[in-house]
């Protein structure tokens, strides 16, 4: 990979990209969940103060009967100032050891006896300095705040009037609260009433939480969108990736057929040379006189019919790599292979036998190109296989559905280590006389295709097997598209 490619793209950076990603979403969800389950259980709250209210009034009426009547006179007496307070202390004890049960929930008592509020605890609004700096939850009036003070006022003179147990849900602006008064009996007579109040919407609630939702969405929104933005550029570099990726396969490839051309021309010069000697000593003795004469005419054709041989081979090696590719038929292709290999198989006393896999997906290709890779293949399976033997080609789909597999078996000698280590490279041959250019011609043709020609012995029985591996054809990209068609 080039060093420009090295810089843009930077795994570390994908990664942290990706990490950054996963961190706003998630970030962002949270966010969005937290509004949620804060709005849920304020609105459970609304719909479950009566039952709240309800629990910690019965309470507060079952403990503080008797307490509301303990210290007062039985019979219309003045009651101390003094007194009033300690009662006012005992009962607002009483009231603050029920009602931390219920959060939210303030309330107190009304005495009928001097139509006075006493035990008033859990104040839901901010208290004075004094009272913030007080160790304990109990403040210091006795009544209700003064923000509701009239509403409850008529509300527990009403319960007491009616000796009914009341509840409503009043706009207090700027609040809305809930409240339930009943009233207080002991041995048989009405004594007071018990009041608790919940406020539904608590300005100061309503102004933080109001806050912390637009905080939340915002951050929600915010991280949604920079996720999304990040995904797309994420996905950007990718494709810039895949198309690069594409690009230096093909440079790769391109570089390895230069190295074989390497080696091919070094053993041109060889090959070259044992036909040109011979065409010179011919071109000398007639030049001394002596022919020409029908042998040695023969013998100069012949030369010079290995010189082609040999050109044309290297044409074929040089131009191996196709740059029209199409979704192609494997199974026609070596159909078509076993049929033009029946000819000369039937001279050599050998079976072809076929065996195609039905359905095989698409796959990329010239089928000329291909027939070529087989027609050698079979080629040399015939010329290795004895009198009565069988040559097999097959094709399947391997497993994972990503490559097809074509192969011809014979039923050979099989192939030495020394043999498999070299047999693709051009010139190398183990026949008197072969060329050794035609199994290279066939890898080549093979990587044009994005593909593979791999060759080994067989474990099942004696002999070698060949097999061709093709991808199965897939939609490419206009991007990838214009890649190939810059390269190729």
């Amino acid at each position: 990979m080039s060093g420009e490619t090295k810089r843009r793209f930077p795994p570390e950076t994908r990664t942290l990209q990706l990490i950054a990603v996963v961190i706003l979403f998630a970030s962002s969800i949270a966010s969005l969940v937290w509004t949620v389950v804060v709005f849920v259980d304020r609105e459970a709250r609304r719909n479950s103060a009566g039952r709240i209210l309800s629990e910690a009034s019965n309470r507060m009426i079952q403990a503080g009967s008797a307490e509301l009547t303990r210290m007062i006179p039985r019979w219309p007496a003045e009651v101390a100032d003094e007194h009033w307070l300690i009662i006012n202390r005992r009962l607002a004890e009483l009231t603050d050891s029920i009602l931390r049960d219920y959060p939210g929930v303030e309330g107190g008592y009304f005495s009928e006896y001097g139509k006075k509020f006493v035990g008033f605890a859990f104040p839901t609004e901010p208290l004075p300095v004094a009272e913030k700096n007080s160790k304990r939850r109990i403040p210091a009036r006795s009544g209700p705040p003064e923000r509701e003070f009239d509403l409850i006022e008529i509300r527990v003179n009403a319960a007491i009037r009616k000796n009914k147990v009341l509840f409503g849900v009043e706009s207090v602006p700027p609040s809305t609260v809930a409240v339930r008064t009943a009233p207080v009996y002991y041995e048989g007579a009405i004594v007071g009433a018990a009041w608790t109040m919940m406020r539904i919407e608590d300005p100061l609630f309503v102004r933080t939480s109001t806050r912390g939702y637009l905080l939340a969405s915002g951050f929600a929104l915010a991280g949604i969108v920079l996720s999304l933005v990040m995904t797309i550029g994420l996905a950007r570099t990718v494709r810039k990736q895949a198309v690069e990726r594409n690009r230096l396969q093909t440079e790769l490839r391109r570089n390895e057929r230069l190295a074989a051309l390497g080696k091919l021309l070094a053993g041109v010069a060889h090959e070259v040379r044992n036909p040109l000697a011979g065409i010179r000593s011919t071109a000398q003795l007639w030049q001394r006189g002596i022919g020409p004469d029908s042998e040695s005419a023969g013998d100069l054709i012949a030369e010079v019919d290995r010189l082609e041989a040999i050109v044309s081979r290297l044409l074929q090696f040089s131009r191996a790599e196709t740059s029209e590719l199409a979704p192609g038929d494997l199974n026609a292709v070596v159909a078509e292979a076993a049929r033009l290999a029946q000819g000369p198989a039937e001279l050599e006393g050998v079976n072809v036998e076929v065996e195609l896999e039905p359905g095989l997906p698409a796959a990329a290709m010239a089928p000329q190109a291909l027939i070529q890779v087989f027609r050698n293949l079979t080629t040399n399976a015939l010329q290795v296989s004895p009198p009565g033997s069988s040559i097999r080609l097959t094709t399947k789909v391997e497993p994972g559905g990503r490559r097809l597999l074509a192969s011809v078996r014979d039923q050979g000698p099989g192939l030495s280590p020394d043999v498999l280590r070299h047999l693709f490279e051009p010139f190398f041959t183990t026949k008197s006389e072969g060329t050794g250019l035609g199994l290279a011609i066939a890898r080549e043709i093979a990587l044009a295709h994005r593909g593979d020609l791999k060759a080994e012995n067989r474990t099942d029985s004696r002999g070698a097997s060949f097999t061709l591996v093709l991808p199965v054809v897939a939609a490419e990209t206009p991007a990838e598209k214009k890649v190939d068609a810059v390269f190729t």
